[in-house]
């Protein structure tokens, strides 16, 4: 495995602040891949990740473990929880941690690595092996299906479509955009 500072590093130069959040997300990161057995998660293929949370944590958790929504190896569940679940695809081994109840909240006054520096990882994590049942549409590689949406004619990728009334449309024009026209 990497040194610590080294993750630190890089997690700060990606997301361009070192706050406690990114402090935790590499120190979930690192134990995550390790209760796995994956030393060298940065290179290892098989690795795909979980994360609850769209902050801070969740970049240093990808940045950890190599792991982009481009490389279909970062997924996001919007649960709104420091959380991540770290998955071997090779062996299917997983386990998901999130921090420990005990753990106080740091505020924004105090130096994230000397914060954190004396405390062991079981002390800031709770963890449980745990079993993703994922969908063949959602590992890594190339798209395994894609059609027209049968509205607005863009392409919809990995089963994502649903269908209305007979018609195949993206979830946009079903009614279930982010975003108005």
């Amino acid at each position: 495995m990497r040194p610590i500072e080294q993750d630190l590093a890089d997690a700060q130069a990606y997301h361009g602040h070192l706050c406690h959040g990114m402090v935790m997300g590499v120190r979930m990161a690192r134990y995550g891949c390790s209760l796995i057995g994956i030393d060298d998660p940065r290179s290892y293929r098989d690795l795909m990740v979980y994360v609850e949370i769209d902050r801070c944590a969740s970049d240093a958790v990808g940045v950890v473990c190599g792991a982009t929504m481009g490389r279909r190896r970062l997924k996001w569940k919007d649960y709104g929880k420091m959380a991540a679940t770290f998955v071997d695809l090779a062996t299917g081994k997983a386990v998901r941690l999130a921090p420990h109840p005990d753990v106080p909240h740091a505020g924004r006054d105090t130096d994230p690595i000397e914060f954190w520096k004396d405390w062991a990882d079981d002390a800031l994590f709770v963890w449980a092996p745990v079993t993703v049942d994922i969908p063949i549409e959602d590992l890594p590689g190339p798209p395994k299906a894609s059609v027209d949406c049968e509205e607005c004619g863009e392409s919809v990728k990995d089963r994502r479509e649903v269908v209305v009334d007979g018609r195949t449309l993206c979830r946009s024009c079903a009614g279930d955009a982010y975003y108005r026209k």
